[in-house]
């Protein structure tokens, strides 16, 4: 089955403490979301498909617009918190983007770091590609490299002495950071046959923390993300650790409360 394994971890923990820390997701992605939601721009009468939906904002968004709104996603425990939130203006559907097929077409392709878990990105993107109208557009947000991301890096940085070595990590594994090389990126997508691929570089702030300060912080980065996941396995005494590690790389970056460290993506846009 094609990306097994992702959709095994998002229907897990995963996905349950993506719906737990829906609000503080929310948040802290509000530039991403005003980036990537400014650029596709939805408008009433589109038909709009948003992949990786996830807990359901930019669908939210989009039918807010007064778009038709489809959000697919692998993970159950997301699609029953987007649905919840959607209501009756918009649909979503349990479904791997690398297969989903509708045969009506969209006017307008959308998603918020959703596509970069793909076994087969070519693949997967030739077949999005396949449900976009005449005519139609896709627009998406993807992180760029970890040594750009600071939210990232600094904390895996200050857990990394605490962990047992490991091989040299595939860059273009499925994950988060599997389409950061804009070159590969844009061979991927004229792969898939579309036309003039625009990857764009957005500088954001992420906000671990807008009054919590790092405590806050560390809430967040020890349940969702890279870090956490790098946490999971280890026991009591070397979580201790990490943990104090972690503080004392996020108190120089707390002023009031407030936790910001920058953040990188890719805004990219293409035509059928």
């Amino acid at each position: 089955m094609p990306n097994e394994d992702q959709i095994e971890y998002w229907n897990d923990s995963a996905g349950e403490q993506w719906v737990a820390e829906q609000a503080t997701m929310d948040a802290m992605l509000v530039k991403v979301t005003e980036a990537l939601m400014t650029r596709a721009a939805p408008k009433s009468g589109q038909r709009v498909l948003d992949i990786g939906c996830g807990t359901g904002e930019t669908s939210v968004i989009v039918a807010d617009a007064g778009a038709t709104v489809i959000g697919v996603d692998i993970s159950g425990p997301m699609l029953a918190l987007a649905q919840k939130r959607l209501g009756a203006r918009g649909e979503t559907i349990r479904a791997d983007a690398s297969e989903y097929q509708d045969q009506s077409g969209f006017d307008l392709i959308i998603s918020r770091f959703g596509v970069m878990f793909f076994d087969d990105p070519a693949a997967a993107f030739a077949n999005i590609h396949s449900n976009l109208k005449s005519g139609g557009r896709i627009v998406f947000a993807c992180w760029r490299a970890p040594q750009e991301n600071d939210w990232v890096i600094r904390p895996m940085m200050a857990v990394k002495p605490f962990m047992p070595e490991t091989p040299e990590q595939d860059p273009h594994a499925p994950g988060p950071f599997a389409l950061a090389d804009p070159e590969r990126l844009g061979e991927i997508l004229e792969m898939a046959d579309f036309k003039e691929v625009s990857i764009e570089p957005v500088d954001i702030e992420m906000v671990l923390a807008d009054s919590g300060g790092v405590d806050q912080s560390m809430h967040f980065l020890t349940k969702i993300g890279p870090t956490a996941k790098a946490m999971a396995e280890m026991d009591d005494a070397t979580k201790a650790k990490m943990h104090e590690a972690l503080r004392e790389v996020l108190l120089p970056f707390e002023s009031d409360g407030r936790v910001a460290l920058k953040g990188a993506i890719w805004v990219v846009q293409a035509n059928q």
